[in-house]
């Protein structure tokens, strides 16, 4: 493993800086912690007998969707004293921008065990969650002459916010395959795009800085990148010499395949050998960190989908240098995620370390151990809520017809349906030229039969270069309340279709 020290890593990503990011220096006031014995008169902090909260209990489910915690769920308990490593009287203070100590530690023991970086060299830096750490990360790279690739179909979201910057986003056609070695990225037209880009569609804008991936569950086609696809992008990236972002927000909630034939089956559920480890092991796909020689790899992970949302809490996995300016740029915004937050996730995970530990207080490693139970437990109930939703669909008249197919997704939250238009209508030459259109009708249709969908031309980075594969819907399975509104949510998507297709 090559080990990169600050120095080195600094000379070779300076040029990957945005002209705006060297302005950013915070201007302090104050100096170091004092030593021992030296009373405190400097910091505007307040004293925790200030705080009034003295304490907060927590009652922890064992499982999603438990009703009774108390029975085999967790209880924890947090004061100004405990736990010691993280008592309220320093989480309820300001803290470290980059994260609290014990927080940052387990983050670190957590990408060691699962999405070990392939050199040495890397830190964590906290965040407010996923769209704060994305609006660090381009802010601190882009300027208005840098380019950014993303998936042809992405969190539209992140295109709003590389543009914020000025910089121009591109395109990368993908593979909507069921083949889990052809989805996602369509490889050989991302290297033909790169190595013709003087003379392309693009040659007027600079070779872009970075490519933006949802590798694993992509977001809205819930497709995943295999580890060749992962493994051929990455020496593209090497020989164009840019950097991969790879946000990472659904790679935990990972599907076993779908067995028609028995579409209630959940490996998550039925196999007995399943532990942590193996679920690690077998399950989840290896991030780009782990096949990063270079350190060129930005990794966004969160706690959104697995814990809570409202705690907008995640962190950013990265070169050393790198996390050092995201670092930069927390201290002149936002500075230290909610401190609330961080105690919450922390001392629940501490807790469920507690289970695979001998001692009163966990390692890192039982903690994430004890963590990684719980996601595992979650991908189970979403496995099972996808089997609800394919059983569903697949047994409308709609699609008996063959009015609409399911594009079956890898990973994730979200099911793709893609309409099946008839020979007449693929036969026009202006079909796709109207297909904005003709998905907007279809979405007033399905309104009316009660469900409300995502169309997929409105996650298209251009929407005239994906004219002829943005022809889809997205649904959720997340958010329904239980099996019986997603099966009738899918019920109604079936009946939406038939009433759409019988009149064009």
């Amino acid at each position: 493993m090559t080990q990169f020290d600050f120095g080195t890593l600094k000379s070779r990503y300076t040029s990957f800086l945005s002209r705006r990011d060297a302005a950013k220096e915070l201007v302090k006031f104050w100096d170091n912690p004092p030593g021992p014995g030296v009373i405190e008169l400097a910091g505007g902090m307040p004293n925790a007998g200030f705080f009034p909260i003295d304490s907060i209990d927590l009652h922890v489910v064992s499982h999603p969707f438990e009703k009774n915690h108390g029975k085999n769920g967790l209880k924890v308990h947090m004061d100004k004293q405990e736990p010691k490593d993280m008592p309220l009287s320093m989480s309820l203070q300001y803290t470290n921008t980059e994260g609290m100590g014990p927080l940052v530690s387990f983050a670190k023991k957590m990408i060691e065990r699962i999405n070990p970086p392939a050199y040495g060299g890397w830190n964590v830096c906290m965040a407010n969650g996923s769209s704060d750490a994305m609006y660090k990360v381009f802010e601190v790279l882009c300027d208005e002459d840098s380019t950014v690739m993303l998936e042809e179909f992405t969190f539209s979201p992140v295109i709003s916010n590389i543009k914020l910057q000025g910089a121009s986003v591109v395109p990368v056609k993908m593979q909507l395959s069921a083949d889990p070695e052809q989805q996602g990225i369509d490889v050989d037209r991302l290297a033909d795009l790169l190595d013709n880009w003087s003379v392309g569609p693009y040659k007027h804008l600079n070779k872009p800085k970075a490519l933006y991936t949802v590798a694993t569950g992509q977001n809205p086609t819930g497709m995943t990148l295999s580890p060749t696809k992962r493994r051929r992008i990455y020496e593209i990236a090497q020989k164009h010499d840019f950097l991969i972002v790879e946000d990472d927000p659904y790679g935990y909630l990972f599907f076993p395949p779908y067995n028609p034939k028995e579409p209630m089956n959940n490996a998550y559920w039925d196999d007995k050998s399943l532990t942590v480890q193996k679920y690690v092991d077998d399950y989840l796909v290896k991030s780009f960190l782990t096949i990063d020689t270079d350190a060129r790899v930005i990794r966004l992970e969160t706690f959104s989908k697995l814990y809570a949302p409202g705690l907008r809490l995640s962190f950013v996995v990265a070169n050393e240098f790198l996390i050092e300016r995201i670092f930069n740029m927390s201290e002149v915004t936002t500075r230290a995620p909610s401190g609330v937050s961080q105690a919450l996730v922390y001392g629940v995970v501490k807790e469920m370390g507690k289970k695979y530990s001998s001692e009163s207080e966990p390692s890192l490693d039982s903690m994430v151990t004890g963590w990684m139970e719980w996601p595992m437990k979650v991908a189970g109930y979403y496995t099972h809520r996808r089997n609800v939703a394919f059983k569903a669909l697949y047994e409308t008249e709609g699609y008996s017809k063959g009015l609409y197919q399911v594009m079956e997704p890898s990973a994730g939250m979200f099911i793709d349906l893609k309409p099946c238009w008839p020979q007449n209508e693929l036969s026009r030459p202006d079909h796709y030229d109207l297909i904005i259109e003709k998905m907007d009708k279809l979405n007033q249709t399905l309104l009316k039969t009660g469900v409300q969908v995502v169309l997929g031309y409105r996650m298209a980075v251009d929407v005239k270069a994906s004219k002829d594969t943005c022809d889809f819907v997205r649904i959720t399975i997340a958010y329904a309340n239980d099996d019986q509104q997603i099966v009738e949510a899918c019920h109604r998507i079936g009946k939406g279709f038939e009433a759409y297709f019988s009149h064009i």
